[in-house]
């Protein structure tokens, strides 16, 4: 026979249920990050063995390898912030906002799943980093 479950179990298995789709979502996009960064790691890594001759050549490979080093540094920040993310779930933080204390709603997880604030919060700290 079972043993009947404590409120305190049973608040977390009702909150592991409340952030599986947030949980199953952020490791996806997990591993889709770390293999996108691997790809333009790798693309990165490969240099010519020769420049070309041709000037807009050699300059449009120039221009893409920079390209390439902007979507890595994106990659990674991202990355960070998804990391960060399934730490707040791991600690049962998650959902709360940084700056307010508030519940960050539910429609916002859904729509930004690694954000840290609500909208409002958002918007406030977007306007001191500019």
């Amino acid at each position: 026979m079972k043993s009947p479950a404590s409120p305190r179990t049973r608040g977390e298995e009702k909150s592991a249920r409340q952030w599986l789709w947030h949980s199953r979502t952020l490791q996806a996009l997990r591993r889709r990050l770390i293999r996108e960064h691997d790809e333009h790691r790798h693309a990165a890594a490969e240099t010519p063995l020769e420049h070309d001759v041709d000037w807009a050549e050699t300059v449009g490979d120039e221009a893409e390898r920079d390209i390439i080093y902007a979507e890595l540094c994106a990659e990674e920040g991202a990355l960070a912030e998804v990391d960060a993310a399934l730490d707040r779930l791991r600690r049962g933080a998650y959902g709360v906002c940084e700056e307010t204390g508030k519940t960050i709603p539910d429609e916002r997880l859904r729509a930004v799943p690694w954000t840290r604030y609500t909208r409002e919060a958002a918007e406030r700290h977007e306007r001191r980093v500019r």
